[in-house]
């Protein structure tokens, strides 16, 4: 019998983002090395971004056991999402028509702006006063609901996947209840992150507490980038054999059957598919853009550069500002959140693509989710980063151009790839970041996890190898 897994995760189909990909993918491909996924997540978790036909790429009979999250922000969202839809219907009766993906509507009636502050501040309320996050109203019923799965058939092993930390919190409840044991993996830093808000003293060493009981109470702790494993291991050195790199990547499955879509075959198109969410993301960049253009006038008519995602308020006016009348406007557009196939084959119709970072201590150890999509894609890319992870990463692939966090050295490698274009070529032809071997990777993990709990007294092994 294959040995079964349970794997709790906040960020699980119907919901969207890049953060689903990791866990969703390790879910449809462990099967094929000998575990059973049996995935526990959230009902309705309080996370904006929905993309229901991910549902499709769960696999047939996989266990999915659901229960109630009373997250604060649930409400607020709820009621932001109301009062939006109230609001548009009312804009559109009245003007007619409203173009969709256009960076604001030309009208924010006093409803909409009134929901948008409301949830903002009604978010960040919550923040302050639930810890670890908000996902820790999960905590309750996601203990429940995973003990009541492992009491029917019992689960091998406990897998947890964060952000949100709240995942870890319930997978080392049910290890409490259980003794089972437990594999954490970090997709991203939660102490000291340089791309998360900075919060208060009490509760920065409260983080630090809550981080070294994880990893003191988790049998392997994975780590999705080189420089966050480097990070644990000179934070925790006693702890140093439990900690594990493996990075993400692509599924050449999702690339099925994509048919390339161009927005304007004329045209120069360089795509930045994800969300903007970290502070200074966007100025260097526009300002190399609009530098380029000042030299190069007749670059302005050759290239559009297109942003599909969301952005959080600091780089919607950064945005707002860049394509105002007179500068980018008729350069850069700023589009919604898409489902992931049509992101996938906007991505796959570019001329090139884009990766940001902006320049803070401890971004350099970031590579991003996208880069590997981009990567299966076999496109040029551009990235934006500070010397570090990431940018090598993209450097080494065929069409991977650098470009510091600066505007004239932005300006210099954008005219670069406009005028000399990187020849195709195939960015991981060894298959090093594939999906399918990722699993691989982690299988062996939970693999020796379990040899592990069997040998200790009273431990028992239901895998056969």
């Amino acid at each position: 019998m294959p040995g079964r897994v349970l794997v709790v995760t906040y960020h699980f189909p119907p919901v969207g983002g890049i953060g689903v990909q990791r866990t969703l993918k390790y879910v449809t491909h462990l099967r094929r090395w000998g575990w059973e996924p049996v995935v526990l997540a959230p009902r309705d978790p309080a996370f904006p971004l929905r993309d229901p036909a991910l549902l499709a790429s769960v696999p047939d009979g996989i266990e999915v056991h659901r229960s109630l999250s009373l997250e604060p922000a649930r409400a607020a969202m709820v009621a932001s999402r109301r009062m939006a839809r109230g609001s548009v219907a009312g804009e559109a009766n009245a003007a007619g028509s409203c173009e969709l993906g256009s960076q604001r509507p030309r009208h924010s009636s006093p409803i909409r702006r009134a929901g948008r502050l409301g949830a903002r501040a009604w978010q960040r309320l919550w923040d302050a006063l639930l810890f670890p996050d908000q996902g820790i109203a999960w905590l309750p019923s996601a203990v429940r609901a995973g003990l009541r799965a492992n009491s029917r058939r019992p689960v091998d092993v406990l897998y947890s996947s964060s952000l949100p930390i709240s995942s870890h919190i319930v997978a080392g409840a049910i290890k409490s209840r259980t003794g089972l044991p437990w594999v954490a993996d970090f997709r991203d830093p939660w102490v000291d992150s340089p791309i998360l808000p900075t919060p208060r003293t009490p509760k920065r060493q409260m983080q630090r507490r809550t981080e070294r009981w994880i990893v003191e109470r988790a049998d392997r702790v994975v780590l999705a980038m080189e420089g966050l494993r480097d990070m644990f291991a000179a934070r925790y050195p006693s702890l140093a054999d439990k900690f594990i790199y493996i990075p993400n990547g692509y599924d050449r499955a999702d690339f099925a059957g994509i048919e390339p879509t161009r927005s304007d075959p004329t045209k120069f198109t360089l795509l930045f598919a994800g969300s903007l969410y970290r502070k200074g993301e966007l100025n260097a960049f526009l300002g190399g853009v609009e530098r380029l253009i000042e030299r190069r006038p007749e670059i302005r008519a050759r290239l559009r550069v297109r942003f599909l995602g969301r952005a959080n308020e600091e780089n919607k006016r950064v945005a707002a500002a860049y394509t105002s009348p007179g500068r980018l406007g008729d350069v850069v557009r700023f589009e919604d959140f898409v489902p992931r196939r049509e992101a996938l084959a906007q991505m796959a119709g570019a001329d090139a693509l884009l990766q940001l970072m902006p320049d803070e201590p401890g971004t350099e150890m970031f590579v991003g989710g996208k880069v590997f999509e981009y990567m299966a894609l076999d496109r040029p890319v551009l990235a934006v980063m500070p010397p570090g992870e990431g940018r090598r990463l993209i450097e080494g692939m065929p069409g991977g151009r650098g470009a510091d966090v600066d505007p004239a050295s932005v300006a210099d490698a954008l005219e670069r790839l406009l005028d000399d274009p990187p020849a195709p070529g195939h960015a991981d032809a060894a298959g090093r970041y594939d999906r399918v071997n990722l699993a691989a990777e982690l299988a062996a993990v939970l693999d020796g996890v379990l040899s592990e709990h069997a040998a200790e007294p009273g431990g028992s092994r239901r895998k056969a190898n």
